[in-house]
Parts: structure tokens; sequence; C-alpha cells
């Protein structure tokens, strides 16, 4: 099985904020097992040809985290805001 993990340690893949995207370019002869963030349609048909598989998992992506994380924080400082106003 291959994920993150795999390629990172190889030099071939750096961050991992936002997981790995299996592109299909190139040939795929041995069969393997992918887990990665996406991956295009002609990636998942060249692993299924050679008798693999991809499981595309959930990653939510480090912008989306780090907007979330700022709305929470802006609403916590409009609410004390708020408290000395009453």
């Amino acid at each position: 099985t291959l994920d993150h993990d795999a390629p990172k340690a190889a030099g071939l893949a750096r961050g991992g904020k936002d997981g790995v995207r299996l592109l299909g370019k190139g040939e795929l002869t041995t069969k393997l097992s992918f887990t990665v963030a996406g991956a295009s349609k002609g990636a998942i048909e060249a692993v299924e040809k050679a008798g693999g598989s991809v499981d595309v998992i959930h990653v939510v992506p480090a912008a989306e985290k780090a907007a979330a994380k700022k709305g929470v924080k802006y609403r916590e400082r409009k609410a004390h805001k708020e408290s000395f106003k009453a």
C-alpha cells in the first residue's frame, strides 16, 4: 500500500497539507494499492487494469482549516467584546 508517507520518505512529495493526488501519466505494470487524497479517472483505470486498487480518502485542505480556525477566533473575540458592552 502506498500512501503519503511512502513518497515523502523517498523525497518524491513534500508538505502534505492537502494530501497526495494520483495522476494518470505513465504506465503501471505492477499490482499496487494506493491510499490518496484524490486521483484522476485515468489513474484509477490504470491501477485497476494492473490489478491494484485506489482508496480515495477525504482530506480537509489546509486553507479550509485555517479559514475555519480564523472564523472561530473572530466569533470568540466578538463575543468577548460584546460582554463588555452589556
